[in-house]
């Protein structure tokens, strides 16, 4: 299995107490933005229960500001930046967002990657995945009777004294590429809550989610990714 994945999403949910949104405040804070290198190209109000700043990067990329009334969601999808400079922005952003919402701390807080992993000794990660690592080779079939675009697997991993924070694992074939493995990890964190003085806190979970994809899924994987023969 190729060791260096293709991170193709990052996304962070603050979670703050209930605020009405205030479309003055929302303005400022778009402006702020705009004079830092991760300001967006445009704003939608037309939901008045969900309002976003956005930007479009090519025919894919999107990095989407959502503000809700408990919350705001900071996404790169089909991400076009490196984890640097979105934890960067989530740094720069978290700061301001607090006095935009007139809200005092983030009470809890999400961190969600996805990546891809290229297979070497498979051209097919459902078969990879279904049929090698799960044994499911001829027993889906028979009584699905219908034919399978995407499969794989999910695990639910608490948190603990010894964790922080709860992962939630998804590892299943990739629907936009035969011979790549989809990783999706999101970390749940509602033991520590962020204030503007101390983003660091969001900034490290974050690295521990993008972490544990590279420390523990990618090994995990590539046990099974070898010859044929080497399997027989």
């Amino acid at each position: 299995m190729q060791s260096e994945d293709r991170i193709i999403h990052f996304s962070t949910e603050l979670i703050h107490g209930p605020a009405a949104l205030k479309k003055d405040a929302l303005q400022r804070l778009y402006f702020e933005l705009s004079q830092t290198r991760h300001g967006y190209d445009s704003t939608d109000f037309s939901n008045p229960l969900q309002w976003r700043f956005y930007s479009r990067q090519g025919q894919k990329a999107q990095s989407i500001a959502l503000f809700l009334p408990d919350r705001v969601v900071l996404i790169e999808e089909w991400a076009a930046i490196p984890l640097s400079d979105f934890l960067e922005k989530a740094r720069e952003f978290t700061a301001r967002v607090l006095t935009a919402r007139q809200v005092p701390r983030i009470l809890a807080h999400t961190a969600t990657i996805r990546s891809t992993f290229a297979l070497t000794h498979y051209d097919d990660s459902r078969v990879f995945l279904l049929d090698h690592v799960c044994r499911q080779e001829g027993r889906i079939g028979p009584f699905f009777q219908r034919p399978l675009s995407v499969g794989g697997l999910r695990f639910v991993l608490p948190e603990t004294n010894e964790h922080n924070g709860a992962y939630h694992l998804i590892i299943e074939s990739f629907r936009h590429s035969r011979n790549e493995v989809f990783v999706e990890v999101k970390g749940i964190f509602g033991r520590q809550q962020v204030g503007s003085e101390d983003t660091e806190i969001l900034l490290t979970n974050i690295r521990g989610v993008r972490n544990f994809i590279s420390e523990r899924i990618y090994p995990y994987l590539n046990q099974f990714d070898r010859p044929r023969e080497e399997v027989l």
